[in-house]
């Protein structure tokens, strides 16, 4: 019996590796490359009983054949071709490939598999294969179901802001054509329908925001120091209204990103810093940025804080920590926050105490 020679005491047998690769879950084939010009000498040395399973074929049917002889089914496409180059390839010049998804079929079964070649010596190839037929379709199913979705979210968005609007306006029309008819408690039920109203639309219109990020997006060079900018124009008025101050940063990076989802990200956080503002002060907002795992930046204000048994949950969709009648919006600010941040692959966290301010940080990789 042939021995290989490791320890003295405990010489391994060949066959002790036959069976250890024969059971791996994982699809292994050894093939000999008997022609390095000629696609058609390539021959089975031995494959175990995943990839037998795979063919549906028998021991002594493939060991020591043809590949042409055994399955030409793989000679008859172009992705079959492919692979038997291949082998042929890292059979004669040694190295890995790894080939990703190849499809694989007879008249008995098909399927689409994770493949790589491997060189063991001249002429000599190790080939690991993976079936992957039903995530892939998993994954299929699910891509399409989440289009489904995406478009549901959007056709039902749409057609609900369109009655709220009606509603709005026909509210707003017959309180300025009757208002002096009214009683004062009549007054306030007008004006809490309006508001619910408004509400609402700005709900549906957050639900929407959130369902679309990253889709159909590509990733560019940022200008945050300009983003950042713009953003501050997009609120003027209500940083005027609240007499906002800023210190940022001089020569904030160009970093790598999806540049509309930033914009989202720094206007959400600038607007929470102006918001939650401690009463008769103004807010004043911080933005700086490290070098540090890629780039880190912090939006830091001076309001009301946030309880530290509080600061996990607030990046969960709808969380609120304050009533509407305290502060208005829809509780999904964060969470959108936080889905752009998956998006970028980096992570998003707060440090912050009661009544001394919040420091909110992100970080974007550099390895988008």
């Amino acid at each position: 019996m042939t021995k290989i020679q490791t320890d003295p005491k405990h010489p391994l047998e060949i066959d002790i590796l036959t069976e250890t690769i024969d059971d791996l879950s994982i699809g292994v084939g050894i093939f000999y490359v008997e022609d390095l010009e000629d696609l058609k000498s390539i021959r089975y040395i031995f494959i175990n009983k995943v990839l037998l399973y795979e063919m549906r074929k028998e021991r002594d049917e493939v060991f020591g054949q043809r590949i042409i002889d055994v399955a030409p089914e793989a000679f008859e496409h172009e992705g079959g071709v492919l692979v038997m180059e291949t082998y042929r390839s890292i059979a004669a010049n040694g190295g890995s490939v790894n080939l990703g998804l190849v499809e694989y079929s007879n008249h008995m079964v098909a399927g689409t598999y994770e493949c790589s070649v491997h060189h063991i010596r001249d002429h000599y190839v190790y080939v690991m294969l993976r079936n992957v037929t039903e995530l892939e379709q998993t994954k299929n199913e699910l891509e399409q179901k989440n289009k489904e979705l995406n478009q549901l979210t959007y056709l039902v968005s749409h057609d609900l802001k369109a009655p709220l609007r009606t509603i709005s306006s026909f509210v707003g029309l017959i309180h300025d054509r009757h208002s002096e008819q009214f009683s004062q408690e009549v007054h306030k039920l007008f004006t809490y329908i309006s508001t619910a109203t408004e509400r609402m639309v700005k709900l549906v219109t957050d639900i929407l925001d959130y369902s679309i990020v990253g889709k159909g997006k590509k990733l560019s060079e940022v200008n945050t120091a300009k983003l950042i900018r713009e953003v501050q124009e997009d609120l003027s008025a209500v940083i005027q209204e609240t007499n906002s101050t800023f210190e940022i940063q001089e020569n904030l990076p160009l970093i790598k990103g999806y540049e509309t989802e930033l914009r989202m990200l720094f206007q959400n956080l600038i607007n929470n810093a102006i918001k939650f503002r401690k009463e008769n002060t103004s807010p004043v907002v911080k933005i700086y940025a490290e070098k540090k795992d890629g780039w880190t930046f912090f939006v830091q204000d001076n309001g009301i804080g946030i309880d530290e048994k509080q600061q996990e949950k607030i990046f969960d969709v709808f969380q609120r920590l304050h009533s509407k009648s305290e502060y208005d919006g829809t509780g999904i600010g964060l969470s959108h926050c936080k889905k752009i941040l998956d998006l970028h692959h980096g992570e998003i966290g707060v440090t912050s105490k009661l009544n001394e301010g919040s420091t909110f940080h992100f970080n974007i990789p550099d390895n988008l």
